[in-house]
């Protein structure tokens, strides 16, 4: 007996991996998983049959009435991906419970031994139908139900018992379960189409929004197959063609996915994007990756399967009476050529062609339905995504079509109006490059969602900030011309998917769009710098010291007047939250704040940048009475003089007093450390208090400390002062804690920096104490390379070095000690990391503290630089062992 079943094990696979080699070798979807449903069905019932067999003939012929194998699930519809779970119900009348263990052993021993994932359940129909009244997971899995052996005529009792008592009861609550279970699981699997890696099963769009089409067909009409929906006339022609074409490129996906990850992989990560692009025959182009090019076939037919599901689902909703009553009044006219019913805006049918053919009246469509806050009927947008293609692009050129697109900018719900409009595919016909970047993705962990969708949400952002209480929201309220603040956001990244550099491209876009909307000299201006520069905010604030007065003048410069100003802090704070969720942290916000804080006197002509007499005078007054001690006030004077301008402009005066109560207790060779959790920021301060010369390479080491203890370094503020105390401000983020890191902690990390720092111990044994794995899954291998630059133009004081490079636990104490080991003082840093990325900036000076000129030595610093990070992230180089051109990187 063992030796046969061994030979059908091993026959088994070699007929499984035959099919997946059939798929390998462009084999459709849906063959492959009708290839696997036979070859399972197969299998199934042939071990049910022989199963009886051997129990004998008295429990065959019980079985042969009293129960049944039944197919559940993916399994039921017969959608057998490679790895998909195989659920089995065994259906039994009591009569014949006995006989059920030994049979269902028989028959899932041998699935679980070929490799099979198998689900099973052994249930009487009583049992089935409480079950399924219960528990809506298993209502639909048992609507697919398919009689795979035994008594035919009692999986008939239950397919009927259950159609009466279970599928078409209470079909508006069904309906509204699983549109509320949908919900959830896009909250958990992604509420959009366009994520960047979708779960090509639950996110937006998958497979799981056809499933739920067909189980509301089936509750509503008992058709459970888009095939019979079509055939009854449920489903246009159109709709099934297309449902079809996604459903055999979804399920070919996925196939393809379990057969080359070797499980039920249902994630579509960048890695097997990049595989099944190569497997589908996409090639690079100068311009679009292979990788690009796929997905924008994946987006455009999830996003057409999700909108046909939800267009589906509403016509399944019951019609109340009083609707109905409604719908034979005459409903109220908008505009002469529109009609509000309820919430929903739409065209007669006697108007329907004139509108279509007007690109001025469909514009005002949009507009009605955005002043009034209604949504425009699905059916509509579907005729204008038809005709619209059709219309000539000189008939969206008029200066009324212009004038209502500009109205529909100024809001209010203009995001809302523009995703309607991008839906309907009419915003490319005003914008042309839209249609260039319709699902076109951005192949990176930082952006989690195509251009277009990224473009869109960047306005929903933009507009949100009008609720909101702080700055941002406040400088938002004040912006008199929002139309051209929020066509700026919605153009900021329309170059992309082009050989040029999209910021260059986006300029020619924002003239064009300029030209084309009628805009005058002042406001073209506005809207050309707004799109060309837009990362200049951002790349200010997060890379460049707003203290450094040659850094905040050529700002200033550039930007030019206050009202660009406000425009710019918006878009900025915008594009990075529309990014991804909690991008936007409170720390970035609080950079490009303090940035447009310090640059609004510059542009304004209203400047108070020095600090007189008055100023110092009433910080000298906080900070005293915020000291434990009330030192005098002539010695607090004094002190504030030791530091820069930019540590008084930068610091709260409570932290003044901490730092200075630390100062007033330090000796000759001492460190200290000062913590303290913001609230507002959600992040934890540690100011090291010590002197220049209490042991070399002070702000490395430090550094070392931080990443040893696991933090998240963000910012650091590196102030020397004229007397040699140093007082050096770490903000940071613990991911060891949700909120208020307990005090034993913070005290934990202040003990260890005060420990490396005294020479007690060394910061590699730190390490190797404290070590943590490094989770971070990376693009694929290839796609970045380390970009170290040098800067000695931009400041009079320092020379800047610009680190670009995928991070790594440690990479920040490998960057500053190779700087300390090249003779070099950091003077200021801006910390940042983009998920997989860092993008570090340093301050630096030489040994006698100027600017380093040398152009031999300039370059020597950034190879050197470079060579170190790429053996690190490369794992050649190690905090323990590394060297610097032969010198040892030890610094203890």
């Amino acid at each position: 007996m063992r030796d046969t079943m061994d030979i059908q094990g091993s026959a088994l696979v070699e007929r499984r991996e035959m099919i997946q080699q059939r798929l390998l070798d462009g084999a459709s979807g849906a063959e492959a998983m009708e290839a696997l449903t036979e070859l399972v069905d197969g299998l199934i019932i042939g071990r049910y049959r022989n199963g009886l067999r051997q129990l004998g003939e008295a429990a065959e012929i019980a079985a042969s009435q009293a129960c049944c194998l039944v197919a559940l699930g993916g399994y039921g519809r017969r959608e057998l991906a490679p790895h998909s779970d195989i659920d089995l119900m065994v259906l039994f009348k009591p009569d014949a419970k006995e006989l059920i263990p030994d049979l269902v052993k028989i028959v899932l021993h041998p699935l679980w031994d070929a490799g099979f994932q198998v689900g099973h359940s052994v249930r009487t129909i009583q049992e089935c139908l409480d079950l399924a009244a219960e528990d809506l997971t298993i209502r639909t899995s048992m609507m697919e139900a398919r009689f795979l052996a035994g008594s035919a005529q009692f999986f008939q009792e239950f397919h009927d018992r259950y159609a009466r008592r279970i599928v078409g009861r209470s079909v508006d609550r069904f309906i509204d379960q699983k549109l509320e279970e949908r919900r959830r699981e896009y909250e958990k699997f992604g509420a959009t189409v366009y994520l960047l890696e979708p779960n090509v099963k639950k996110s937006q769009g998958g497979l799981r929004d056809l499933h739920v089409l067909q189980w509301i067909g089936m509750a509503r009409y008992r058709a459970g197959t888009v095939r019979e929906l079509a055939d009854r006339g449920v489903l246009s022609r159109q709709d099934y063609r297309a449902l079809t074409e996604a459903r055999e490129f979804l399920w070919r996906v996925r196939a393809l996915m379990h057969v080359h990850a070797g499980s039920a992989q249902e994630i579509l990560t960048f890695d097997e994007q990049v595989w099944l692009a190569q497997r589908l025959g996409y090639q690079d182009r100068p311009h679009l990756l292979a990788v690009e090019q796929f997905m924008q076939v994946y987006y455009r037919h999830t996003m057409g399967l999700h909108e046909r599901m939800m267009r589906f689902v509403k016509r399944c909703r019951t019609v109340s009476l009083w609707s109905r009553l409604a719908r034979l009044l005459p409903a109220p006219r908008l505009d002469r050529h529109f009609v509000a019913q309820g919430n929903v805006l739409t065209v007669p049918v006697e108007e329907r062609t004139h509108v279509l053919d007007s690109p001025a009246l469909l514009l005002a469509l949009f507009d009605a339905a955005r002043a009034r806050g209604l949504d425009i009927e699905p059916t509509l947008l579907e005729d204008i995504h038809r005709h619209v293609e059709a219309l000539p692009a000189s008939a969206f050129d008029a200066p009324d079509v212009s004038a209502r697109f500009v109205k529909i900018l100024a809001g209010p719900r203009t995001a809302r109006t523009l995703d309607a409009m991008h839906r309907a595919h009419l915003l490319e016909r005003l914008i042309p490059a839209f249609a260039t970047v319709r699902g076109l993705m951005q192949f990176n962990q930082y952006h989690k969602y195509t251009v277009d969708e990224h473009s869109l949400l960047a306005v929903a952002k933009a507009e949100a900030f009008e609720q909101e209480s702080g700055v941002i929201g406040q400088v938002y309220r004040e912006i008199p011309r929002k139309d051209l603040l929020h066509l700026a956001v919605l153009l900021h990244d329309l170059g992309k998917g082009r050989e040029e550099d999209h910021s260059e491209v986006g300029k020619r876009l924002a003239e064009e769009t300029a030209v084309r909307l009628g805009f005058n000299e002042q406001d073209t201006r506005a809207l050309v710098f707004l799109v060309h520069k837009h990362l200049l905010m951002a790349h200010t604030a997060f890379r460049r010291d707003p203290y450094d007065g040659n850094v905040l003048l050529t700002f200033a410069r550039e930007v030019g007047t206050p009202a660009v100003l406000r425009k710019f802090l918006v878009l900025t704070a915008a594009d990075i939250a529309a990014v991804g969720p909690g991008v936007l942290t409170k720390w970035k916000e609080s950079l490009l704040i303090e940035l447009y804080v310090r640059t609004m006197p510059e542009v304004s002509g209203e400047k108070n940048t020095t600090w007189g007499s008055e100023r110092v005078a009433q910080l000298v007054r906080e900070v005293v009475a915020r000291m434990p001690e009330q030192p005098d006030a002539a010695w607090v004077q004094a002190q504030l003089e030791q530091f820069p301008v930019r540590y008084l402009h930068g610091t709260a005066p409570d932290r003044i007093a901490v730092h200075l109560a630390a100062i007033r207790r330090l000796s000759a060779r001492d460190a200290r450390v000062e913590s303290a959790f913001n609230e507002a920021l959600g992040t934890c301060d540690y100011a090291v208090i010590t002197r220049n010369d209490v042991i070399p390479g002070i702000f490395s080491k430090i550094s070392g400390v931080l990443a040893a203890m696991g933090l998240h370094i963000l910012d650091a503020q590196i102030v020397t002062r004229h007397d040699d105390v140093i007082v050096d401000t770490f903000q940071v983020s613990d991911p060891d804690y949700a909120g208020v890191p307990p005090a034993e902690r913070r005290e934990q990390v202040g003990r260890a920096i005060r420990s490396v720092l005294l020479g007690e111990e060394i910061v590699e044994q730190l390490m190797g104490r404290h070590h943590r794995l490094d989770h971070q899954r990376r693009l694929p291998a290839g796609r970045k390379s380390t970009d170290v630059q040098v800067d000695n133009e931009t400041s009079d004081r320092a020379t800047i070095v610009d680190v670009f490079a995928e991070d790594r636990q440690g990479l920040l104490y490998v960057i500053t000690r190779t700087i300390f080991t090249l003779g070099l003082s950091v003077q200021a840093a801006r910390i940042s990391t983009r998920l997989d990325q860092v993008a570090d900036v340093f301050y630096v000076t030489d040994s006698k503290g100027g600017k380093v000129t040398d152009p031999a030595r300039l370059e020597a610093i950034r190879a050197t630089l470079k060579g170190e990070i790429d053996r690190f992230v490369a794992g050649q180089l190690t905090v323990e062992t590394g060297t610097v051109s032969g010198v040892s990187l030890s610094t203890s």
